[in-house]
C-alpha cells in the first residue's frame, strides 16, 4: 500500500491513507523548531487519516455494527477519518468473510506500508537533526510521502 494513493477494494470501495496531517505537523515543527517525540512507526498513526473516495455507503452497510455516527457522517461526506478510528472498523477475526476488512488488514500489514512509514519517520528525524545544526539546509529535504 502506498500512502496518498487511491486503492480500489474488491467491493468497489476506493480509499487512500492520507499524510496531509503529518505534512502539516512537519511544517509546524520546522516553523516552531520543536518536534514531537515520535519513537516508532506506529506513533505516526496519529497523523494519518483515511479518505473513502467512493463506495462509502456499502462500506457503512457492511460495517454498521461497528460504526458510530460521527465516522459515518465523515465517510459519507468524503472527509478524512483518523487512521486509528478507521482501523477500529475492522476486527481481524470477523473479517474472514468481509473482503473490505480482509484487504484492509493485508494492506496495512504489508512490508510496503511499513517501509513507507519508516521512511517518513526517518525524514522527520533528519529534519529534527537539521534544525539542531544551523548550517544544514532544510529546503533540500524532500518531505513527500516516499
Amino acid at each position: 500500500m502506498c500512502l496518498d494513493k487511491i486503492y480500489i477494494l474488491q467491493t468497489g470501495v476506493s480509499l487512500k491513507v492520507s499524510t496531509i496531517a503529518l505534512q502539516k505537523l512537519i511544517a509546524s515543527a520546522i516553523h516552531k523548531r520543536k518536534f514531537p517525540e515520535l519513537r516508532c512507526t506506529t506513533d505516526l498513526y496519529d497523523y494519518l487519516s483515511v479518505v473513502v473516495c467512493g463506495g462509502a455507503e456499502g462500506l457503512i452497510e457492511r460495517r454498521q455494527r461497528w460504526i458510530d455516527q460521527p465516522i459515518k457522517a465523515e465517510l459519507l461526506a468524503g472527509q478524512p477519518v483518523s487512521f486509528r478510528s478507521f482501523c477500529n472498523l475492522f476486527w481481524r477475526n470477523l473479517d474472514e468473510d468481509d473482503p473490505d476488512g480482509d484487504e484492509w488488514q493485508k494492506m496495512i500489514a504489508s512490508d510496503q506500508f511499513y517501509f513507507q512509514l519508516t521512511i517518513l519517520l526517518n525524514k522527520l528525524r533528519i529534519a529534527e537533526r537539521s534544525l539542531k545544526n544551523p548550517k544544514s539546509v532544510l529546503s533540500e529535504l524532500s518531505l513527500g510521502s516516499a
